[in-house]
Formats: structure tokens, C-alpha cells, sequence
């Protein structure tokens, strides 16, 4: 399928280097690494926290470097990103999808759709910005943008915000999610066919898979604060034990408890940009193009397979934007984690390592790839 090329200014995400789009590694005051990370807004304090954390900064990348030689390649035992870079984390989706149905067109998911961008603008908070695009090509195809957050193991619950701002042609989406399978995803969307002030969240299935009809609960078209989308907007999604938690600017707009998935299988975190030409995105005219740009990505985590260690700090995402906190209680000492936190968080793991257990045992495949690591964009 053709291959599009972009006219503004755009550097390869190959080139972005390991200090640059990864996060500096979180410590307490004495030099501790935090070894839980605490979110607010939550309705049960042990849900609201999470093992692993990771912050991706693209506002101010001027003088992009290869990787460092011998940069690790996965997530290791470390909660903090001192231990992982940008590229070894995320994957770019190439992958051409021929059309859904009679209605829709192919799809092409390519990784140039996928760069760094130098701003134009004047701002003293961001020179530069990640952009996923989108465009619809003369050949009736519509070529897309896709990342997947791939580390070794499976998240399994979730704080995930996203500095973003969408903006170009109707006839597209702007996903931000989580996805184990088509019936087991968690989404924010932005269509740009939708009103300005208008985002969607989900928990698929939205339809019952027999009739047809919606699921009472599964998806609600929410106001954003800024009332504008193509503004930066803090665009929040909070996986937790039993609820899905949607939040914009610090604002919680909608909790879900329908189709929240339980645990027991773990999910990729999935930013995209993308139209099929079908009734949900929209039909984006012939040289149509859309675009999600994105200042950072912040995430705290847990994975299966994980461990958790007694003692140590936790630390507070929601006080500093990238800079996890050390949570001080009224005495000013730091917070250990309790065990209730442990046995929900080592519930999660064992639940995950038995469902993958029966897979293998009944012959189901238990992962497929479609993706290329970042390193080879």
C-alpha cells in the first residue's frame, strides 16, 4: 500500500535518546527507590496502587542520540525507569488490515505515521511533541498510527494519563486504551467528527454479541472540562479491582463497573490514530490527514509475573508531573506498603500465571506479534 510522507519538521523515534524519553529513576529524599506508587481518586486505597511507573517526556527533545549500547531489554526487577528507555518499551504497528466489512476501507498501519515533531509554537513548557497521524489516501485506503506498550510481562491494572491535543480532518479516531481482546478493552476516544468538548469512554463489548443491542453502561459520551479537544487536555484511565475510572484535568467524569476485566489476564496499553471509513470513525475525505500529539505519557503499573518487596516507600504520582513523591504520614516518615496491598496486588499475578497455565495446557495460543520494537523505526 502507498506509503505517505509528511512535510513538517519530523525526527525518527529510532534517534530519541535513552535520557531524554525515559524517565529519571524515582527516589525518595535519601536516595531510596520508591517501591509502590500511590494515585488519588480512588474509592479503596488498596487498588490505588501500583508496582511499577513510568514517565515519557516529548517536549523538549532538540539533539536526539542513537540508544546507548547495552541499554536493557525489557522491564526488570526495578519499580523505576532508571532501567528502560522509550524504544525498548514501545513498538510501532505495522500491519496492513484489509476492510471490516462492505462498508469500511483497509487499513495500513505504518510506522513513519509515528514521530517527533518540532513545535512551531511559542511556549516556554514544550519545543517538541510525539505525533501519531492519520490520513486517507487516493487509492481509497487509510494509513494509520499505532503504539503498544510491550514490556515482558502483561499490565494488570492501571493508572494511565496522557497529555495529548487532536486535531485535522473528520473521519477519525484518537484512542487511548487498554486491550486484551475485543471483548475485554477499556477505551477513551476522540472522534473528530464528534463536538469539540465531546470524549467517549468504554468498556468493550458496548453491544451484546447475540442481539445486537447496547449494553446498558458500557459506553457514555462525557464534556471535557476545556470543552475543546484540540486543546492539551490531561486525558486519564484508571484500571482498578472493579471499576474503570475516566478522568480529564483532574476531573473524574465517568466510573464504569460493566465489562471491567478482573485481573486475571493482562492487557497492552495502546495509543492510535486511525479511521476505517466505517459509521464509528467516520468517512475522512480523499487527502484528509489528523493527527494526536502528545507532550508525555505518564503510567503506573503492576504486571503479572511481578514481585512485590516488603518495606520501602511509597510515593505520590498526582503532586508532581513526572516526579513520583514520597507520601509522608502526619509524623513526616514515609509510608511502607501494607499487606493488604500486597495480597492484592500478588492475587493479580497468581490469577494471571494460572490463566496463562490453562491455555498452555489446552492448546490456546497464549501471544501473538504483529509489532516491531521501536529501536528498528
Amino acid at each position: 500500500m502507498a506509503r505517505s510522507r509528511h512535510a513538517r519538521c519530523a525526527l525518527p523515534l529510532l534517534l530519541l535518546s535513552h535520557s531524554r524519553a525515559s524517565l529519571s529513576a524515582s527516589s525518595s529524599p535519601n536516595g531510596s527507590d520508591c517501591s509502590l506508587f500511590a494515585i488519588n481518586g480512588s474509592s479503596s486505597a488498596a487498588a490505588a496502587y501500583f508496582t511499577h511507573y513510568r514517565f515519557y517526556d516529548f517536549r523538549n527533545i532538540s539533539d536526539p542520540q542513537p540508544p546507548p549500547a547495552g541499554a536493557p531489554s525489557g522491564l526488570t526487577a526495578s519499580h523505576t525507569t532508571n532501567d528502560s528507555s522509550w524504544h525498548l518499551d514501545w513498538s510501532a504497528r505495522d500491519q496492513a488490515k484489509g476492510a471490516a466489512n462492505r462498508r469500511s476501507i483497509p487499513v495500513d498501519y505504518l510506522p513513519e505515521n509515528i514521530f517527533v515533531e518540532k513545535s512551531n509554537e511559542s511556549s516556554a513548557d514544550y519545543s517538541s511533541y510525539l505525533t501519531l497521524a492519520t490520513s486517507r489516501l487516493k487509492n481509497d485506503t487509510q494509513s494509520a498510527a499505532e503504539i503498544d506498550f510491550t514490556p515482558s510481562s502483561d499490565v494488570v491494572y492501571i493508572s494511565l494519563r496522557v497529555l495529548a491535543r487532536v486535531s485535522g480532518a473528520a473521519g477519525a479516531v484518537a484512542g487511548i486504551f487498554t486491550y486484551n481482546s475485543d471483548v475485554s478493552e477499556s477505551d477513551i476516544e476522540i472522534l473528530t467528527q464528534d463536538p469539540d468538548s465531546q470524549v467517549r469512554y468504554s468498556t468493550q463489548p458496548t453491544t451484546d454479541p447475540d442481539t445486537g443491542a447496547p449494553i446498558t453502561g458500557a459506553t457514555v459520551n462525557a464534556t471535557i472540562p476545556s470543552d475543546n479537544w484540540h486543546a492539551w487536555n490531561v486525558h486519564r484511565l484508571d484500571w482498578l479491582p472493579g471499576q474503570i475510572a475516566s478522568w480529564a484535568d483532574g476531573s473524574r467524569l465517568h466510573t464504569s463497573t460493566v465489562n471491567v476485566q478482573n485481573g486475571t489476564a493482562g492487557s497492552r496499553v495502546i495509543l492510535d490514530m486511525w479511521s476505517n471509513g466505517g459509521s464509528f470513525s467516520g468517512d475522512m475525505d480523499v487527502g484528509g490527514r489528523a493527527v494526536m500529539e502528545v507532550q508525555w505519557i505518564e503510567m503506573a503499573f503492576n504486571v503479572s509475573g511481578g514481585s512485590v518487596g516488603q518495606g520501602g516507600t511509597v510515593c505520590d504520582i498526582d503532586k508532581v508531573v513526572g516526579s513520583p513523591v514520597p507520601v509522608a504520614d502526619s509524623g513526616g516518615a514515609s509510608i511502607s506498603p501494607g499487606w493488604e496491598v500486597v495480597a492484592l496486588i500478588c492475587f493479580g499475578v497468581l490469577a494471571r500465571h494460572a490463566s496463562l497455565a490453562s491455555d498452555f495446557l489446552h492448546g490456546r495460543p497464549v501471544g501473538k506479534r504483529l509489532h516491531q520494537p521501536m529501536a528498528k523505526v
